[in-house]
């Protein structure tokens, strides 16, 4: 562990140190939605939000364009993620100690096409499932995470019959399936503790067949799952308990095969490629050459000003104005130099809200760029944008 940390030392720089203040930006959002956001996606010149409603947003005023309510229970924990195309919408929810429900809505009209119900009994569980959706023109494919069954659907798009179900060895992790090339790629988790593990599979989309599986060390925390697909590699960051090693393993997706795996302290989820630079969110955000295989800064984000800090898992990159843009769970988000994470400020979101729960959230959980907005999605379901100039 030593050694790691020095030659990262060696390699990189760590931007700020902890506790040194920060400049507070005077951001104003261009708008803020009128209602609650669970989440969000973008399809052409709109935002496609879920929560009680499936709402469609303009993106330049955050005004309604249209919304359908959905037939959601009070009690149910999700949507987590919700995926819009030109051909269906789709994203679920898992109502406590029942059934996922799976739904797909026309992008045109909101209109719910279908609701899919799976049901997960107590023993096949572990957790709280999640509906990770991928959309095609002729399909929709869902992983459901946490399941000890049948974890993985093909859909007819048009009436939500199931085509093929299959389990994914042990249990698929949540944002764990990716379209690549002309199959699925899907992420599991084998084993827990000092020899944790997992697996990438390659899904014949036709037929739910693997086409083939490469086995990785390491385990992945809970929101830290995704894998990223550049130049037709995956580069899939794991945790090696104890302590806060973590794999690098970078796998040819033409070959099927793990080509390297580098040992790096404190890695989370990369989230954006360019330019031969692999980024990487977290506490500790990291730029990474991928030819010369070594750190070209990192940035110290644990804690500000004697206060811990809880890192979101879903950075932006903004390569128009070498900017990435990093939220916090709490109250804010920060802003850092893709060039040498310089942190140039920071943004708070909560914008004078209280609440009289201990454990209360009102930082930035998800963000998208489009255009010159900034989309901030915040832990009490608001949807903010902000102007990329003004960061």
């Amino acid at each position: 562990m030593t050694h790691t940390r020095r030659a990262m030392l060696r390699f990189g720089t760590l931007a700020l140190m902890a506790g040194t203040p920060l400049p507070a930006s005077s951001a104003e959002p261009a708008w803020m939605a009128a209602h609650d956001v669970g989440d969000f996606a973008l399809l052409g010149d709109e935002v496609i939000a879920v929560n009680g409603y499936l709402r469609a947003l303009d993106v330049g005023t955050g005004q309604e364009r249209r919304s359908v309510r959905l037939r959601k229970a009070s009690d149910a924990h999700g949507p987590e993620m919700v995926v819009a195309t030109e051909s269906a919408i789709a994203f679920g929810w898992y109502v406590w100690y029942e059934d996922v429900y799976i739904v797909c809505a026309d992008p045109s009209s909101l209109n719910v096409r279908w609701v899919r119900r799976v049901k997960i009994p107590e023993r096949e569980r572990e957790g709280l499932p999640s509906v990770t959706p991928v959309v095609r023109p002729d399909a929709v494919f869902v992983l459901i995470s946490d399941k000890y069954s049948d974890n993985l659907f093909r859909l007819r798009p048009d009436n939500g019959d199931i085509v093929w179900s299959r389990y994914v060895e042990r249990i698929g992790l949540r944002t764990a399936l990716v379209w690549h090339g002309n199959h699925l790629l899907v992420r599991s988790r084998v084993t827990r503790g000092a020899q944790a593990a997992g697996d990438l599979h390659a899904i014949d989309p036709m037929t739910g067949a693997t086409l083939w599986k490469v086995h990785l060390d390491g385990q992945q925390e809970l929101g830290a799952e995704a894998m990223l697909v550049a130049d037709n590699r995956a580069y899939v960051a794991a945790r090696m308990p104890p302590g806060d090693a973590c794999k690098l393993h970078v796998v040819d997706l033409s070959a099927g095969a793990l080509i390297k795996s580098h040992t790096i302290a404190s890695l989370a989820d990369p989230f954006a490629y360019h330019d031969g630079i692999l980024y990487f969110g977290g506490n500790m955000p990291t730029a990474w050459d991928v030819n010369r295989e070594e750190v070209v800064w990192r940035t110290d984000l644990r804690q500000r000003g004697n206060v811990l800090l809880s890192i979101a898992h879903d950075p932006v990159l903004d390569v128009a104005r070498r900017k990435i843009y990093v939220g916090e769970s709490k109250r804010s988000f920060y802003v850092l130099s893709s060039t040498d994470g310089t942190v140039l400020g920071s943004v708070d979101v909560r914008r004078g809200r209280t609440s009289p729960r201990m454990m209360a959230v009102f930082g930035a959980f998800r963000m998208r760029l489009i255009r010159d907005l900034l989309l901030v999605a915040t832990g009490d379901s608001r949807l903010l944008a902000f102007s990329a100039a003004s960061l």
